[in-house]
């Protein structure tokens, strides 16, 4: 019998602070990273690569106003158990399942994180490890992976519970719920995307799970090729080949890896769909689904310094872990086209997996077909209807009301399976909310960050039919045409926003155009000069000030500018990384040396971005190049990091 409760989950805790109010002006590199392929990926496997890829991370802001200071903080939780197993998921942070226990041996089946901390890995910064995320609609993690999700039981026809998580993704205007029960031994999920608009969109789905990564960790998948793919300098790389040894190592083996790698298995049409983990004892999780979900991946930090400390970097004594992922295509370098008016559906099986060790640790084959024979087994004791949902109960936790707001936008329910009660409106969508019933929008505070933004045509048309002559109003009407990629239009508006009152945002929005866009770096720096005049006191507009700086080559002026901030900017790691980086562009060295050193902590370091080594590589260059009388740029990487090593406090090299 499972059983569903809602409860307090306390766990060491970083504060994940505020949105940003910077709009993602051309910021987000990520989202525009080139994607190279080989000669292999050619036909149906190249079709959708690089397709559908968004420009912007718009209407949503970016989540970057974490620590790494942490307190015991209890999140709701929601608890499924039976005899068999124990689920915990965790509502308010993307529904994310955060442990699967399997109670006949007292065995936990996932990487259970002993902290939440974010970094910087998702499409709006954010993320955590640990558990299995749930990641719709755009390639990367979900915009709502640190995000509340509503959250409700209801009944299937045997009347047997089942939880349901649902919420409204702005950027591909879908809805998408997750359910999940028991059977027996197994959690089952039921993942449901809903598209009632009347138009096509381009859709993702990856379900990431990450289990424990010991020395003999293996992978078993149905698949004899592997793509695989690698990251640097802003661009993807996916090459094709046969299985389990790459490049002379039994990439099935998380420890084989040296460096960060993405497998994509290709499961070929006709196999069953799944892949499974086995330790050295042959133990592990396997992840079984429909036929839908045909996509398969293991991702690995590897086992150099980078990888390490980035595995580290998101826990506190968790140990290492591995990926293991299922998505809706074969690689997440690509998007399909979801009809309008259309669902898609399928169901996912998660449970304890044991196989001799001799067989999960001989060949490849023989794993792969005792694996096989377990799969078969779970599949047969499928229970029936165990999602044909009867009734439902009462909301248990909201969402974001941006689900209410959309109802009101088309005028009719944007989903045929969950509600999204008016009550879920809050002050973050009030003047939208308003603006639909015909309210414009009204004169705030300019030293008030922006809490919202909304973009889309049917905006755009609500704005223009309800125009006032006031800063706010033109700041949004510049962002919803930047959105639309009316960069001239984009461009007057935010100019008309100063002009009626001066404020930091709109001036910072028209330096991203110039910067971004256009390559006007002194005129950009001009602006962005205004926008932290005005507001010297908010961390992310002196950031994008120093890259403004930087960009025109003026890092005496950041120098500057940084001895006028008030403490608190000044103490930030990523504003202290790039004061560094300016003066020993300025030729004080030893000045950069003392900023760059392994006890500077930058909160918001991204995945894949190597500043920190290359900023520690260019101050040592100049170090080693003053003491030797020879020219710094005659000195290569290798060379001042044999003299100089980084520290793996610093490494967060992936590739």
């Amino acid at each position: 019998m499972t059983r569903i409760s809602y409860e307090k989950y306390a766990i060491p805790s970083a504060n994940l602070g505020e949105d940003s109010a910077l709009a993602d002006i051309h910021v987000n590199s990520y989202i525009r990273a080139n994607i190279n392929v080989s000669e292999k990926v050619a036909g149906e496997d190249a079709k959708y690569i690089g397709k559908g890829m968004i420009s912007t991370l718009l209407p949503y802001r970016i989540t970057d106003g974490y620590d790494r200071s942490r307190i015991i903080r209890s999140f709701g939780a929601a608890v499924l158990e039976n005899e068999y197993i124990k689920a915990v998921f965790l509502p308010e942070l993307g529904g994310r399942l955060w442990s699967l226990v399997d109670k006949r041996d007292n065995r936990e089946l996932l990487y259970k994180n002993d902290v939440f901390q974010p970094a910087n890995l998702a499409l709006r910064n954010a993320w955590f490890s640990g558990g299995v995320e749930w990641n719709v609609g755009i390639k990367g993690h979900n915009p709502l992976t640190c995000a509340p999700l509503f959250c409700q039981t209801v009944y299937n026809k045997n009347d047997q519970p089942v939880l349901r998580m649902y919420e409204f993704e702005r950027i591909r205007e879908v809805v998408y719920v997750i359910e999940a029960t028991l059977d027996k031994d197994t959690l089952c999920m039921n993942i449901t995307i809903e598209n009632t608009k009347d138009s096509d969109v381009y859709m993702y789905w990856w379900s990431n799970v990450a289990v424990p990564e010991t020395p003999k960790t293996r992978v078993i998948v149905p698949a004899d090729n592997t793509f695989y793919c690698a990251y640097t300098d802003g661009a993807y790389f996916l090459d094709k080949t046969a299985m389990p040894c790459v490049e002379g190592k039994d990439i099935t083996y998380a420890s084989s890896s040296n460096r960060s790698r993405d497998f994509f298995f290709d499961i070929a049409d006709g196999r069953d769909k799944w892949i499974a983990t086995a330790n050295e004892e042959g133990k592990g999780l396997l992840q079984s689904s429909t036929a839908i979900l045909k996509g398969r991946k293991l991702f690995v930090w590897g086992q150099h310094d980078g990888g390490r400390h980035w595995n580290d970097w998101l826990s506190d004594k968790a140990g290492p872990y591995v990926e293991i992922q299922a998505g809706l295509l074969k690689t997440q370098l690509e998007h399909f086209v979801m009809k309008a008016n259309s669902t898609i559906n399928w169901q996912e099986r998660y449970s304890a997996f044991a196989i001799s060790p001799d067989k999960a640790h001989g060949e490849f084959s023989e794993a792969v077909a005792c694996a096989q024979k377990e799969v078969d087994k779970n599949v047969a004791c499928a229970g029936e209807g165990l999602f044909d949902i009867v009734r439902e109960g009462k909301i248990e936790q909201f969402g974001s009301g941006w689900g209410a707001v959309e109802n009101k936008l088309r005028g009719e329910r944007i989903s045929n399976i969950c509600l999204f009660p008016d009550e879920s409106i809050t002050d973050e969508q009030k003047a939208w909310s308003d603006l639909i019933d015909g309210k414009a929008l009204d004169f705030v505070d300019p030293d008030i960050p922006t809490p919202s933004y909304v973009v889309g045509e049917k905006w755009l048309e609500l704005m223009l039919a309800h125009p006032k002559n006031n800063w706010n109003y033109y700041n949004h009407l510049g962002v919803i045409y930047y959105a639309l990629g009316d960069i001239d239009k984009a461009e007057e508006s935010f100019t008309k926003s100063f002009t009626l009152t001066p404020n930091a945002w709109a001036y910072r929005n028209l330096a991203q155009i110039k910067k971004n866009i256009k390559s006007e770096y002194d005129v950009a720096l001009r602006l962005m000069q205004k926008a932290v005049e005005i507001k010297p006191d908010y961390t992310q507009l002196i950031v994008e000030y120093a890259y403004a700086c930087m960009s025109a080559s003026a890092y005496g002026r950041f120098v500057s500018t940084y001895d006028k901030l008030p403490q608190k900017q000044k103490e930030n790691g990523r504003v202290r990384m790039l004061l560094g980086a300016c003066l020993n562009k300025i030729g004080d060295t030893e000045g950069a040396i003392a900023i760059i050193n392994k006890d500077l902590v930058v909160d918001d370091i991204k995945e894949g971005e190597y500043a920190l080594s290359a900023i520690w590589t260019d101050v040592y260059a100049q170090k080693i190049a003053k003491e030797e009388n020879v020219d710094a740029k005659t000195l290569t990487a290798e060379e001042v990091l044999d003299r100089y090593p980084l520290p793996i406090q610093l490494d967060y090299r992936m590739h």
